[in-house]
């Protein structure tokens, strides 16, 4: 359920910056982290909006700001070394739709939300940390970390989502490896296959 709750992160380069750059950076990726979710609000609240063009909008939104190949091919891990080339292919088609639907198959719950973001950091390795406390109405708030880095040509994307302490691609990093070292590449490339259909026809 935690992956549902849409938070981002991003990881930027910070070798050989000054520190007016560095500033910069930081607070670049701060406000793109607040620009996504209000935008994701806006769309998600816009009551003129029928359900399939809210989840129209939001897959664009979602396609348009998260690397979804690099995460593709990272949480694969050693098996992306040993897939074919017809099986790279068919499987970053799959996860990009499985990706994608996964987030915006549930988006009426958060029609009532608000959200904060409360702290920018640096990654050791590079890149910034953005954390977001989410506000929800009846429940306690939920703290999200976003990471963020600047994909060459393209800007600022996600990278990884991480819910109270939980990382999106090492979840499923973990998950796929074991999918894929019992049944092979084939098979989890089904399954995503299944679990996008699934997903598509949720409710929202």
């Amino acid at each position: 359920m935690y992956i549902k709750k849409l938070c981002a992160a991003f990881i930027v380069c910070l070798a050989f910056v000054s520190a007016p750059v560095l500033a910069d950076e930081k607070e670049d990726a701060g406000a793109f982290a607040n620009e996504l979710g209000h935008k994701a609000l806006a769309v998600i609240t816009n009551k003129s909006s029928s359900k399939e063009e809210v989840r129209s909008k939001l897959e664009t939104l979602f396609e348009q700001n998260v690397d979804i190949d690099w995460i593709g091919k990272f949480v694969l891990g050693r098996y992306w070394r040993d897939a074919t080339d017809e099986q790279k292919e068919k499987y970053l088609a799959n996860y990009k739709t499985f990706l994608i639907s996964h987030y915006t198959s549930n988006f009426s719950e958060f029609s009532n939300v608000n959200f904060q973001v409360t702290k920018t950091v640096p990654e050791e390795r590079g890149g910034y940390t953005v954390t977001m406390r989410i506000k929800r109405p009846n429940a306690e708030d939920l703290v999200v970390d976003y990471t963020i880095r600047k994909k060459e040509g393209d800007g600022l994307r996600v990278y990884d989502i991480v819910v109270e302490g939980v990382s999106m691609i090492t979840t499923q990093r973990s998950e796929f490896a074991s999918v894929a070292s019992q049944k092979g590449i084939d098979y989890l490339i089904d399954q995503l296959a299944e679990r996008s259909k699934k997903e598509a026809q949720t409710p929202s």
